[in-house]
C-alpha cells in the first residue's frame, strides 16, 4: 500500500564456541565429548512476524546449547557410532499467522543417535541409522507439550550389493524408513500418524565411464503427512511425501 509498516536498525554480536575431546582407548574402540554453544541471530522473517516480542525489547537471538557424549566401534566388517545428546534452544518464537502476538518458549531435546555399518567379503552392505528422541517445551503456555513436528524415533535400513560382471559393475540398494508420530503443532492437538517408506534402486557402471541409473521412491505409494498447517488448529490441509515415483538417468564421465 506504499506505507512503511516496520522499519530496524538491529546491530548484535554474539560468540559462538565448541569444545571436544577424542579418546581412542583400544585400536578398534573411542570415545568422544562435546559442549556446542551457539545463537541463531534473527533475519527478515523474524523481525516481521515477532515484531510485539522486538518492540516490548526482546532481540530476537536464540541461544543453542548443545551437549554429546558418544563411543565410537571400528573393525574391519562392522562399524557403530552411538551418541547421546542433550540440547536446549532459549527461547523460540512460533507466530500462527503474521501480526499476532508470537508464543515465546523454551524447547529441551534429549536422545541417541546410532550409525551402524556391517559389510560383508561377498559386497553385501547393511547400513543402519536412528534416532531416539524425547523433545519437550519446557516453558511458556504449551509448557510439558511435544515439541511439534519431532517424532520420537526415527529409522532408515538400508542394505546393499556391490556386483561385478566383466566390464560392468554396479550396485543394488534399498531403504526402509520409519517414522513415529508426531505432533503438527505446539499446542499438540493434531497427531500425525507414523508412517513407513520403501525406495528401490540400481547404478551400474559400465566401462568404468558410462552410468546408468534406476531409482523408485516411495514403492509402496505410501500416504503421510510430514507437518500440518501450524497457523490454525482446524486446517484441514498438510504437507505430504511424495506419492510413487521412478527416475531413470544415464551420465557419462570423460
Amino acid at each position: 500500500d506504499g506505507q512503511v509498516d516496520l522499519a530496524v536498525d538491529y546491530d548484535e554480536t554474539e560468540f559462538s564456541w565448541t569444545a571436544a575431546a577424542n579418546w581412542q582407548f583400544t585400536d578398534s574402540m573411542g570415545t568422544f565429548a562435546r559442549i556446542n554453544s551457539g545463537s541463531k541471530m534473527p533475519y527478515f522473517d523474524d523481525f516481521r512476524d515477532n515484531r510485539d516480542a522486538y518492540a516490548s525489547g526482546n532481540n530476537l537471538i536464540q541461544e543453542v546449547e548443545q551437549y554429546e557424549l558418544g563411543f565410537k566401534w571400528v573393525t574391519d566388517y562392522v562399524s557403530l557410532y552411538a551418541t547421546g545428546f542433550y540440547t536446549e534452544v532459549d527461547p523460540t518464537f512460533f507466530t500462527q499467522l503474521t501480526g499476532q502476538q508470537a508464543t515465546i518458549q523454551t524447547q529441551e531435546s534429549s536422545g541417541v543417535e546410532l550409525d551402524a555399518i556391517w559389510e560383508t567379503e561377498v559386497g553385501f552392505r547393511m547400513t543402519l541409522n536412528a534416532t531416539i528422541m524425547d523433545s519437550e517445551i519446557v516453558s511458556g503456555p504449551n509448557d510439558g507439550n511435544e515439541t511439534q513436528r519431532q517424532p520420537g524415533w526415527q529409522l532408515r535400513l538400508t542394505p546393499s550389493y556391490d556386483f561385478d560382471l566383466a566390464n560392468v559393475t554396479g550396485t543394488v540398494y534399498g531403504t526402509i524408513s520409519t517414522v513415529d508420530d508426531r505432533w503438527g503443532e505446539p499446542e499438540n492437538v493434531n497427531r500425525l500418524d507414523g508412517y513407513e517408506k520403501l525406495d528401490l534402486g540400481v547404478i551400474v557402471r559400465i566401462n568404468e565411464a558410462f552410468i546408468v541409473q534406476l531409482a523408485a521412491d516411495n514403492v509402496t505409494d505410501e500416504d503421510a503427512l510430514t507437518e500440518s498447517d501450524p497457523r490454525t488448529i482446524l486446517a484441514p490441509n498438510g504437507r505430504y511425501i511424495m506419492p510413487r515415483s521412478i527416475e531413470f538417468s544415464v551420465g557419462y564421465e570423460f
